[in-house]
Parts: structure tokens; sequence; C-alpha cells
């Protein structure tokens, strides 16, 4: 990993702790993630404009990867708003950063993507998602038993960290195409791609909200009175699209997913400490 990609990962955990956190206390639902994303495209839409890009050139294997990775981004946000709704996020949030480090590390073992991280990253891998484990517990009985986590919790918990897994590995795959046939920089080229994304995404997002009656009436509630969503979308686009960037610096995706983890320790001190004080000022 070059000294560029961990300055730009570095920056991105903060933000990424941050959405998390007024994410929880903004009450998450599938009409909230709907606000965050539509504030991701106006964001985004400039780099999708400005990137020189031929479309015409793009391969089916890109359009492919590109399918994929909204599945899985539409299994995380699922995953994500049900684990945050059962449970604190300082128990939600270490398990469901914890799981993809070692299945990152796995996938791109078994089919050959990337470089081959040798023993010592392997290991590295295995203590990050141990830390992540042990962390929100209060010991190591609870964390074999899984004690200290709601049983109905463990579901989202997985489905979150599976979409998480797949479209970490998706937009690896995609951005190394999309790349290849633009002409525009790394992050002008990232903010591109991630504007299709979030584009898909928000459709998929809209048919959920549109087929609950609860969902629609908290999509009116969260676009007119809370303010808490578009700031949300502002910090997850942000730190995402510093995380595609850095995709194109390091040999294997699973090194960036290991470092990602450095907003654990963030996303739990907030959770502890400010969020039963906050939930109800942040809108």
């Amino acid at each position: 990993m070059t000294i560029s990609a961990f300055i730009l990962i570095f920056i991105s955990v903060f933000l990424h702790a941050g959405w998390n956190f007024i994410s929880k206390a903004g009450r998450p639902s599938g009409a909230f993630y709907l606000v965050v994303n539509i504030v991701s495209i106006l964001v985004l839409l400039p780099f999708i404009i400005l990137a020189k890009v031929q479309w015409s050139d793009l391969p089916p294997a890109f359009w492919g990867y590109l399918a994929a990775s909204v599945f899985f981004e539409f299994i995380y946000v699922v995953g994500l708003f049900q684990a945050y709704k059962r449970n604190d996020i300082s128990m939600a949030y270490p398990m469901i950063r914890a799981l993809p480090v070692l299945l990152i590390a796995i996938l791109t073992l078994l089919f050959r993507l990337g470089a081959m991280p040798g023993k010592t990253a392997c290991a590295g891998f295995t203590v990050v998602a141990l830390g992540c484990l042990i962390l929100p517990q209060k010991d190591m009985r609870s964390l074999l038993s899984f004690k200290g986590i709601p049983l109905k919790a463990l579901g989202p918990i997985f489905l979150a960290a599976a979409g998480t897994t797949g479209y970490t590995i998706m937009d690896s795959m995609a951005t190394g195409l999309f790349t290849k046939v633009s002409a525009s920089g790394k992050i002008l080229n990232s903010g591109a791609y991630l504007c299709l994304v979030e584009i898909f995404l928000t459709l998929a997002l809209a048919v959920l909200v549109l087929c609950s009656r609860r969902e629609k009436a908290e999509f009116i509630k969260k676009s007119i009175r809370s303010f808490s969503p578009c700031v949300c979308g502002v910090f997850y686009t942000a730190a995402y699209l510093l995380v595609l960037a850095a995709m194109g610096m390091v040999s294997n995706v699973s090194f960036l997913q290991a470092f990602r983890q450095m907003s654990l320790p963030l996303g739990v001190a907030a959770g502890i400490f400010f969020l039963p004080r906050q939930a109800t000022q942040i809108e």
C-alpha cells in the first residue's frame, strides 16, 4: 500500500465513522438511506458530467460487475439499517466491519484477485477481524457464546457483512475496467463510477420505500423535516469516494479493507459517549 493510499483511507475512516454515527442517531430506515443516496447523487453529478469516459468502449464485464455491486450495496443497506434498529452501534458496527476483513481476504485468495498476500498479511487480517469481534464484548465467554448479541440482530449483521464483502470486490473489478476507458484522474473516475452505483441503488431503494406505507411516510418526514440524512449523504459519499480512489494504489483489495477498520474505535467511542445524549438532537 502506498503512502497516498494510506492517507486517503485515513481520512475516509473519520468520515465513515461519522456517517454511521449519524445514521444510527437518525433512526435508520429504508427511507433514511433513500434520502442519503439522493444527496449522494447530487454531490456526484459533477464528477460524471466532467469525466472523460468512452462509455461505448466499456466492456460487458464492467456492466456485470456494476450490477453485482448494486445488488450487494442494496443487501448491505438493508442489513445495516435493520442491524442498527435492533442493536447499539457499539455492538453492530464492529461486527459488520469484522467479517468482511476475512471474507475478502479468503475470496481474493481463492479466485486469485490481485497480488497474493503473504503469511504475515494473512495473520494481520485475522488479528484485525478478531479485534473487531472482541471490541464490543464484555469478556471472552460472551464472544464465544454470542451472549452479548441479540439473536435477532445476527441476521442483519451477517447480511450487511456479506454485502460489504460483495460490493468491495465487485467495485475493485469494475473500477479497473472503468479507468481503462477514461482519460480523467483517479478522483474524477471514482466519482463518476460511484455516481453510477448510487443512481441504480437509489432506484432499488425507491422500490423498497414505495412498497411500504410506513417507509413512504418516513421518507416525507426525513426529506422535509430532518437535516441528518443530508449530512450523512455527504459524509458517506466522500468516505467511499476516497476508498475507490485508493483501490488503484493497492496490489490487493483485502489490504485496503483491513486498513479501513481504523474507523472502529471512532465509531464505538461515539456510540458509547455521545449517542444517548445526541440521538434526539441531531435532526
